[in-house]
């Protein structure tokens, strides 16, 4: 006796549902990846140097590639897998009904991958245009490793800075120990880096007087303005400690690109 597992009306439910569905599943294929582009070139390209930028791009170039490659052979060891179930011969009609089941759970198995692998190759396709970008912007044809190396200074003052500025936003204008620990491992002295940050959160008060609200803008060119002014303070620090802050020999000769 088959197993009734929907009432009448559910199942005339089910079959409207059906006849519909095919409306509704292309509709889906746009939202079949993670996140929308905005949210990849926003938050998760959140890098303020173009050399971390593109490493963060490659990373998810990277971790998409992965996925993908999981996914081709999932469906393809469910393909071997449904072929063998379809020729099965058996005497016990349970196994040729469990078998029939197997396999159409596998064919859905691989539809909802290939969907979510079409969805991952827009991805991808959207990073590498991000990649090509952020390398036109940067006016670089790639990244060496010592490219990326020699920018990491200029990367942590901002990233430093950026932090320091938040919090102080949130505390009545000082930074928090978390962020002031931060800036005396690269190097950046705490009491100049609070004065820094005291001068710019004044000038915005001054400006809002003068002109409105501050633009986003000024925040970034403040950033900037302390990777210039502060460069070379992570050596220093590094020579007192009797480290080198980037060792020639160690590097790859190839290019991050290669993979």
């Amino acid at each position: 006796m088959e197993l009734q597992l929907l009432n009448n009306y559910h199942g005339n439910l089910l079959k409207k549902v059906e006849s519909e569905y095919p409306v509704v599943k292309k509709a889906t294929e746009i939202f079949n990846k993670s996140q929308s582009q905005f949210m990849d070139n926003m938050l998760t390209i959140s890098q303020l140097t173009p050399a971390r930028s593109a490493r963060q791009c490659l990373a998810e170039i990277k971790k998409i590639k992965l996925a993908i490659e999981e996914s081709f052979f999932k469906v393809k060891k469910n393909q071997i897998l449904i072929g063998e179930k379809k020729v099965f011969i058996s005497e016990n009609s349970w196994e040729i009904e469990l078998n029939k089941i197997e396999v159409a759970e596998m064919i859905a198995q691989n539809e909802n991958i290939i969907d979510n692998v079409n969805g991952a190759v827009r991805k991808m396709s959207a990073f590498m245009a991000q990649y090509k970008n952020i390398l036109e912007r940067a006016e670089k044809e790639e990244f060496s490793e010592e490219d990326f190396e020699k920018d990491e200074e200029r990367y942590h003052i901002m990233k430093a800075f950026e932090q320091g500025l938040n919090a102080a936003r949130s505390r009545g204008g000082t930074i928090d120990e978390g962020n002031l620990i931060y800036l005396f491992q690269i190097g950046v002295s705490g009491t100049a880096a609070q004065m820094e940050i005291k001068i710019f959160l004044d000038s915005e008060i001054e400006y809002m007087k003068k002109k409105g609200m501050p633009p986003h803008s000024t925040q970034v060119d403040f950033l900037v303005g302390m990777a210039d002014k502060y460069a070379g303070c992570a050596q220093k620090f590094a020579e007192f400690k009797g480290v080198t802050l980037l060792d020639n020999n160690s590097l790859v000769t190839r290019r991050i690109t290669d993979g």
